[in-house]
């Protein structure tokens, strides 16, 4: 209860994926302190890379994740701000563990942490050990030094080339995330004319999610300086948004078709895996490719697990806006992705944007006790037992359509997508399945 006398709603949230809640409500410097801590209690010496998102509460987290670091013994690399796809990328390159401190693309009332090993996620046991009691171990005096910058921009970089996008005219909308440290240098390297708005780090002027805001003033910068392509970024810079030539802003489904197929057409991978309620679009250039499709649970911790278990260097999920390209970096990457499309338009020109297939998602979304949902989607899988049940119940339909209906891991909800050729069916699927699903809690 609050001192107001107000029951205050619990939202913490912890899972592989990492932890994220509201400073000073339902997340306490002393949890961040706990959890950093029993992270780095499980590296005996050696360093441990911190960075952090533009939020408010960004600063004082990170000292908190410095300071459990340093009782532990740890050499603490303080990078200040970076994006999540950098401190990844950075971790890999110097095989050190890290902890970024962001709640990626939620608000920016909300923060949390991501905890890295050697470039990638933490494994069931080790979130395990973070999100247990606070280990008792004797402490010890490390110390902590300031890095001026990751080597994130110049790796990719030298991957694609200098000026390897050269007239490229871009437009990018910050906004106000950490992205700003890294995408405006990045594209002047590459040759691109470069375009921003919602620069200011810490400066939220649209939602913090560009996969939900409608950039309105990223597509009339777009229009206005007739660029070739806008991107939007969320506040850690890992998802990804364009906006077309035309100004029209595309899915994050579009956006992941498009990058899956240029590279594609570069390597000779034979795999690609994406989550449960990615677009089939990815099927339709997998086929073109000769390529096969694996699928996982949603969530970008089980699509880097699939890709490790398959052994895919490509993988993604089309909700989130997010590529993975395995042989750059084990996380969503959204400059990565975008200089894949901007090659792309460089090559091909405007054209490019229509080489992929396009379908057409809509999601409903229920509040249904969990109890009942459980209960009532027992009763959907039974009805439909060619349906994939691995993260809900996953029923494909005729003409080139299908349902996702699926639990909330995050409050008492039921959420409906559906994919379908036109927008008007897929709301069709989505309204139908879920009455159907109304009328079986009850």
């Amino acid at each position: 209860m609050s001192p107001s006398g107000r029951y205050v709603r619990r939202v913490m949230i912890a899972s592989l994926s990492g932890v994220r809640g509201i400073l000073n409500q339902d997340l306490s410097l002393e949890d961040v302190g706990r959890f950093a801590g029993n992270f780095c209690g499980e590296f005996d010496h050696g360093e441990i890379l911190v960075a952090r998102d533009t939020r408010g509460t960004g600063p004082a987290m990170c000292k908190t994740v410095i300071c459990s670091a340093l009782s532990k013994g740890l050499e603490v690399v303080d990078y200040g701000v970076a994006s999540t796809p950098a401190l990844f990328r950075e971790s890999r390159v110097r095989g050190s563990p890290a902890i970024m401190v962001t709640a990626s693309h939620n608000e920016p009332e909300f923060n949390g942490l991501k905890f890295v090993v050697r470039g990638k996620g933490i494994t069931k046991s080790m979130f395990d050990v973070v999100a247990g009691p606070p280990k008792q171990t004797p402490n010890y005096a490390g110390k902590v030094r300031q890095a001026k910058r990751t080597s994130y921009v110049d790796d990719l970089v030298q991957r694609f080339g200098v000026r390897s996008c050269q007239g490229a005219k871009v437009a990018l909308d910050l906004g106000g995330g950490a992205a700003a440290l890294h995408a405006p240098e990045l594209f002047a390297a590459l040759g691109c004319r470069v375009m921003t708005v919602n620069g200011t780090p810490g400066v939220f002027s649209r939602r913090i999610d560009p996969v939900v805001d409608g950039l309105v003033t990223l597509r009339d910068l777009v229009e206005r300086g007739r660029c070739d392509i806008g991107l939007g970024f969320d506040c850690d810079g890992d998802r990804l948004v364009i906006v077309d030539s035309a100004g029209r802003k595309r899915t994050g489904d579009y956006m992941l078709t498009l990058a899956v197929s240029e590279l594609l057409k570069e390597t000779k991978e034979s795999k690609v895996v994406v989550s449960l309620d990615t677009t089939q679009a990815i099927d339709d250039v997998a086929a073109r490719a000769g390529v096969r499709v694996f699928r996982t649970k949603v969530g970008e911790a089980n699509v880097v697990s699939g890709m490790v278990e398959w052994g895919a260097r490509l993988g993604g999920e089309g909700s989130s806006g997010g590529l993975i390209d395995g042989e750059f970096n084990y996380c969503r990457d959204s400059l990565l992705a975008a200089v894949v499309i901007v090659r792309a338009l460089m090559r091909g020109g405007l054209k490019t944007y229509e080489s992929v297939p396009v379908y057409q998602q809509e999601r409903v979304a229920l509040a249904i006790p969990k109890a009942k949902a459980l209960r009532a989607l027992r009763t959907l899988a039974a009805e439909y037992p060619d349906a994939d049940t691995r993260d809900g119940v996953k029923i494909v339909l005729q003409k080139r359509s299908w349902v996702l209906v699926r639990p909330s891991g995050t409050e008492d909800a039921v959420r409906v997508s559906a994919e379908a050729p036109t927008s008007r069916g897929a709301l069709e699927i989505a309204k139908e399945f879920a009455g159907r699903l109304a009328e079986l809690s009850r």
